[in-house]
Formats: C-alpha cells, sequence, structure tokens
C-alpha cells in the first residue's frame, strides 16, 4: 500500500509539473513583450490641395472663379479652407471683369466669404486698380468690404480712403474714413487760343 501511495504521490507530482510548465509557457508576464504596433494619428479628413481652384455663381448667376497655389483646410473647422497665392476672376452682368490678387486667405465653404490679406489687388481692366492689405469677399452676393488704407488708381487720378465697400457687382463703390481723391488733367490738345 505504501507503494501505491508512493506511485500516486509520483503521479499528482508529476501531472502538476505538467500543468506548471503548460502553464507558463501560456503565463504572458514570462514571455518577451509583443512589440506594439505604432500609434499613428488616426487619418485625419483633414484635406490640403496645390493648384486650387473654388468657382461658382453669386446670386445674380454671374461665374466666379478664384484660384489658390495651395489650399489647406484647417484643423479644427472643416468649413475653412487656408490659402496661399490667390488669384481670381469675378464676371459682372455687363461681360466687365473684375479681377482680384492676394498673398493669402481663407475661404469659408458654408457662408462664400473670401477673406484676403497681404497685397490685396481688386481690378477692373482699363477702369480702376484698388489696393489694400485686407479684404472680405462676399462671392455670392458680389460684394467686397475693406476697414484698412484703399488707395485707387483711375485712369486720371487716385482716391485714397480709410476703408471701402463695393456692391452692386462694382456698381456702388462707398469710400469712408478721411477719403482724399486727387485728379490728374488729361492729355487734351484740344484748341487752345
Amino acid at each position: 500500500m505504501l507503494r501505491l501511495a508512493s506511485l500516486a504521490t509520483i503521479a499528482v507530482t508529476a501531472g502538476l509539473i505538467l500543468v506548471f510548465i503548460v502553464q507558463i509557457t501560456r503565463f504572458d508576464a514570462l514571455r518577451p513583450p509583443k512589440r506594439q504596433p505604432d500609434k499613428q494619428a488616426s487619418p485625419s479628413s483633414q484635406i490640403t490641395a496645390s493648384r486650387s481652384t473654388i468657382a461658382g455663381f453669386d446670386n445674380q448667376r454671374q461665374p466666379f472663379v478664384v484660384d489658390a497655389r495651395t489650399a489647406e483646410q484647417d484643423a479644427d473647422k472643416s468649413n475653412i479652407v487656408h490659402l496661399t497665392t490667390v488669384d481670381g476672376r469675378l464676371e459682372k452682368t455687363d461681360g466687365t471683369v473684375m479681377t482680384l490678387a492676394a498673398r493669402g486667405g481663407t475661404y469659408d465653404t458654408d457662408i462664400k466669404v473670401l477673406d484676403l490679406k497681404g497685397d490685396v489687388r481688386l481690378a477692373a481692366k482699363g477702369n480702376f486698380v484698388a489696393r489694400m492689405d485686407t479684404a472680405r469677399v462676399f462671392l455670392r452676393e458680389r460684394k467686397l468690404y475693406s476697414d484698412v488704407p484703399v488707395t485707387v488708381s483711375l485712369n486720371h487720378g487716385t482716391i485714397a480712403a480709410g476703408g471701402v465697400e463695393v456692391t452692386d457687382q462694382g456698381n456702388r463703390i462707398l469710400f469712408f474714413n478721411r477719403v482724399k481723391t486727387t485728379y490728374t488733367p488729361s492729355d487734351s490738345t484740344g484748341d487752345r487760343q
């Protein structure tokens, strides 16, 4: 009986050692650590583009096109697009084309508003060239507003003011804050007798 008890003890001990070995091989703390995949930011829905174009129609169904060298969607506000080297073309109902340019700006896709900054220029070929540091362009309404100093070069003079508002597709221009006008006489060679 003693012999049977010894064999049973040896069998139980061998079984426990076998269970222990199996458990050790499954025990994660004794395994070399698994290499974790690199934690990368989840794919962003932010958009970046080079040579981007914004095109559409204003409230009077007249086309506008705004090109930018680069366009980058704002990381926090998906409706805001940051632009560099902006060039635009706005067509009036009478066929006149107005161009705009700036070093940079932002475009709000929800309300179709373009905020330009840095060497802003609005021009109608043969009529005028307006220059300012910043301007807000409402593309649907075809309206421009700037409350910083503006200089407008005309065929026969200049206008300097502290701000400007252009409405009615450029047919109404309101200058405000210390408006100064300088006229240059035309080179008429009329009868001088």
